[in-house]
């Protein structure tokens, strides 16, 4: 009962990895990217909201596509 809930939780872990991914780690770094360079994002968004927005739409097209490229 245990290990069927356990490898069902698993498996949706390892289903969802790309949004995983995409919000865990490639926002973060498209946030302090932005800082750093002293960009300013367009339509008077905040650096997270707009890392939050462009990686999480990589990481949709990712997940739907099953490919990073």
């Amino acid at each position: 009962m245990i290990q069927s809930a356990l490898a069902s939780a698993l498996a949706l872990v390892v289903k969802l990895l790309p949004l995983i991914f995409a919000f865990g780690f490639l926002t973060p770094v498209l946030q302090q990217a932005i800082v750093a360079f002293r960009w300013t994002p367009p339509f008077g968004l905040s650096p997270l909201i707009f890392s939050l927005v462009v990686c999480g739409a990589w990481g949709l097209v990712a997940q739907v596509r099953g490919s990073w490229l």
